[in-house]
């Protein structure tokens, strides 16, 4: 009688070689479908064709342009800009007498990007503001996608405006553009590891360049401790509130310090008022809301930090984090890749910005008092 272990069948040859063939045949046509799915979900559609150079390298909108544009993760959104190339509905022209005049600057944070001109929170303040000033308001906004650096060159073409008040708005992800230059001891290694964090992300871009990554990775960020994990290994923006503060994170609060110092120059003997807006970030807006507690962070610290910096030098700051957190799940607020705040984060930076331009600091719109004194 044969043993049974010296019978074991024996696969023929030909089907070692065609066994992984049907195999990678099957995970090609799956993972096929699902790419076409999430294409289908997360369609784009459209190219942003306002942007250009002006004759000093500085990048900005062109005048009297419209873009409609659809990332993946946002509606189709119509970009319109007016004869300066600002992202308003009114004309940049000699402002018209007894019109109260904002000039909104920043990045893609005032720009509105991802987000309809009628929800964005320029649009929604400037709507506020002529319900309750008993006078025309309208708020020309200079914000383009660009580097918080520039905003420097964009106070003195706000000034050209004749406002009565700027208001610059700014999230986490532009003190992360700054450069943070090491210095002192270990800056070798320092930026070495700096290089592989870069050389990290550029190979996530790449891997985002398929729609079914960028799903998986939606999705992912829909749940909030997956959310709060990848914060904790690899969040940029860790920096900007770890406790206590890391270098870098020092040296990217020191970096818009002196930013803001080149901005207040310009403003000397304007009697512009200026407004600092400090958005947080959606991992940061879903741990003030949801009440999380993380390791070694402390997601109030940016807005803190920026009204702070802000206050020391006249500037009227905004810190919208105390609104996000009245919001259960504030990070619904947010696009889950993109980072942006959506129409709903919109809303809430309108409702913090109107109660600061309302509420009696600033001189220049002082009459400007919602019915009963309470901001709306």
């Amino acid at each position: 009688m044969n043993d049974p272990l010296e019978s074991e069948v024996t696969l023929p040859r030909r089907d070692w070689i065609l066994l992984p063939l049907v195999v990678f045949a099957v995970t090609s046509i799956v993972v096929g479908a699902a790419e076409l799915v999430a294409r289908a979900e997360f369609r784009e559609q459209g190219d942003f064709t306002c942007d250009m150079h002006d004759a000093a390298g500085a990048l900005r909108d062109k005048p009297n342009c419209v873009s409609f544009v659809k990332y993946a993760e946002s509606p189709l959104v119509e970009y319109r800009f007016n004869d300066c190339g600002y992202r308003s509905a009114k004309s940049c022209a000699a402002k018209p007498p007894g019109t109260l005049r904002v000039a909104l600057i920043g990045t893609s944070i005032s720009m509105g990007l991802n987000v309809q001109y009628t929800e964005t929170f320029a649009s929604r303040t400037e709507d506020a503001l002529n319900r309750i000033c008993n006078r025309p308001v309208e708020i020309q906004n200079l914000g383009t996608i660009g580097s918080l650096k520039s905003q420097i060159d964009s106070t003195v073409s706000a000034l050209r405006l004749a406002p009565d008040v700027i208001v610059l708005t700014l999230m986490p992800f532009d003190l992360q553009g700054l450069a943070a230059a090491p210095t002192g001891a270990g800056s070798d290694l320092r930026t070495w590891i700096k290089s592989l964090q870069v050389a990290w992300l550029n190979l996530k871009l790449r891997a985002r360049k398929t729609k079914l990554m960028f799903a998986a990775e939606h999705y992912m960020f829909l749940n909030e401790q997956t959310l709060y994990r990848t914060f904790l290994s690899s969040g940029r923006s860790h920096d900007l509130m770890s406790v206590p503060l890391t270098p870098d994170g020092e040296q990217r609060y020191a970096e818009f310090a002196s930013i803001l110092d080149g901005i207040m120059a310009k403003l000397q003997g304007s009697g512009v008022p200026l407004v600092v807006v400090a958005v947080p970030n959606r991992v940061a807006a879903a741990i003030v809301s949801n009440h999380a507690t993380l390791e070694a962070t402390d997601a109030a610290l940016f807005g803190r930090r920026i009204a702070q910096i802000s206050a020391q030098r006249g500037a009227f700051p905004v810190d919208t984090t105390p609104e996000f957190a009245s919001y259960p799940h504030a990070e619904r607020l947010f696009y889950p890749v993109d980072n942006h705040p959506n129409a709903g984060g919109h809303e809430v930076i309108a409702r913090a910005l109107l109660k600061r331009l309302t509420d009696g600091s600033i001189p220049q719109l002082a009459a400007c008092r919602p019915a009963g004194g309470q901001s709306q």
